[in-house]
């Protein structure tokens, strides 16, 4: 005599026996069944449980300070790309001065020169791997902190910055204005000065650094057009040292930035799970359209999705769905353009027997996340504010559906 019996497991319950192979009783599988010592009896139920509750936040996605470029947070909580160059370039009186006879003693004229600088291309390496997709800034600074040694009131001009890319391209801008270096007037001591160089100043600064470039390069020239008196002695040696600091806020225009997370999903393998069910609920927390994807992949995918199995989000007929996943709308944000309240969406995607089993037939072992964001108004190339705290909350639950029978009969 067959007995049909239909029951629920609690999540809990599954999370221990089903799903993960963590816990420290015997592992469970529905071939269990299969031992019981009585007449044949006929099981169908579900299985229900969490898999998946995870956050992702771009700047866990952003390289640390031991790398020349970094991300650090202001007292706004606003993201800021940083990259600094410590003494790029220290040129000496005599090299800025040649014609002058040194040592040279105070009050005698130092003829007008200029002398011509290019930064090593290979010290200044950028971070090139920090994003895929692009960045376009709206106030990106490159700011050369100078300490002039030299007793020469100097001119300082960039006259070409130069971004190199990683398929071995170059685009190079220019800067026509001068800047004026102000000259120490007792030996051994310095004047500083900070040069800035804006949007003001190199007005296509805010789209040179998408893609973030492999390399940055400095022509620069300094010197001066008149001649000037030595108000101390000098023995050429004295130097103007130059730090570059390059600041990116990210008060951006994001261009396909993408963000990926990986966890591991065991499933148990028995042809008896009919069909699957999941509760997926996405919370995002940033001032920006995205696209989520979750992939079902084999054990060598970590990051990007390796040997695909199969994907979550497929039917593209649904309004929200296209090939490249689901879309969710940007949070609500107020008139400074920082996000009040994040915008939630709730899914059931179900996985019919035949998905199913070429997951457990393929041996599906990891589940990949991919989310793109985009600036939600990139038609009128609106900027919005990334602070450090935006994030976007993924939680998956999974209701496994079986049906099972004992050898007996």
């Amino acid at each position: 005599m067959k007995i049909q019996i239909k029951f629920f497991i609690s999540a809990a319950l599954l999370f221990v026996i089903i799903l993960f192979s963590n816990s420290c009783r015997k592992n469970f599988s529905l071939a269990e069944f299969d031992n019981l010592s009585t007449d044949s009896l006929h099981f169908e139920g579900s299985f229900a449980a969490p898999i998946v509750d995870t956050k992702l936040t771009l700047i866990n996605f952003l390289p640390k300070k031991d790398s020349s470029l970094w991300a650090e947070v202001d007292e706004n909580n606003l993201i800021h790309l940083r990259m600094y160059y410590k003494d790029m370039f220290n040129p000496t009186m005599s090299e800025i001065y040649p014609l002058v006879p040194y040592p040279a003693v105070a009050g005698i004229p130092i003829p007008a020169d200029t002398f011509a600088i290019q930064t090593d291309t290979s010290k200044m390496k950028v971070y090139d791997k920090l994003l895929s997709g692009k960045l376009f800034f709206q106030n990106p600074t490159i700011t050369f902190h100078i300490d002039n040694y030299i007793p020469i009131v100097t001119f300082f001009k960039m006259d070409t910055l130069t971004f190199h890319q990683t398929d071995g391209t170059a685009l190079s801008h220019t800067s026509v204005n001068e800047f004026t270096i102000a000259a120490p007037v007792t030996a051994g001591s310095f004047e500083h000065t900070d040069i800035v160089i804006d949007t003001t100043e190199v007005p296509i600064l805010a789209e040179v650094f998408s893609p973030v470039p492999k390399f940055i390069s400095f022509y620069l020239s300094t010197g001066s057009h008149t001649s000037q008196t030595l108000p101390f002695d000098v023995d050429g040696t004295e130097q103007m040292k130059v730090d570059i600091d390059i600041d990116l806020p990210l008060d951006a225009r994001l261009d396909t930035i993408i963000m990926t997370d990986t966890m591991n999903f065991n499933i148990t393998n028995d042809t008896r799970v009919k069909s699957a069910t999941l509760k997926i609920k996405f919370d995002n927390g940033f001032p920006i359209d995205g696209l989520t994807q979750i992939y079902f992949t084999d054990t060598t995918a970590v990051g990007d999705p390796g040997i695909v199995i199969d994907s979550v989000f497929t039917d593209t007929n649904h309004i929200n769905i296209s090939e490249e996943g689901w879309h969710l709308d940007p949070a609500e944000t107020d008139a400074q353009g920082i996000v009040t309240v994040s915008h939630e969406s709730d899914i059931l995607i179900f996985i019919d027997q035949i998905r199913m089993q070429n997951l457990i037939q393929r041996h599906a072992s990891k589940i990949i996340i991919r989310g793109k964001l985009n600036t939600y108004n990139a038609a009128s190339g609106q900027f919005i504010k990334i602070l450090g705290d935006y994030s976007m909350g993924i939680q998956i639950a999974v209701k496994l559906d079986f049906d099972a029978s004992t050898n007996n009969i």
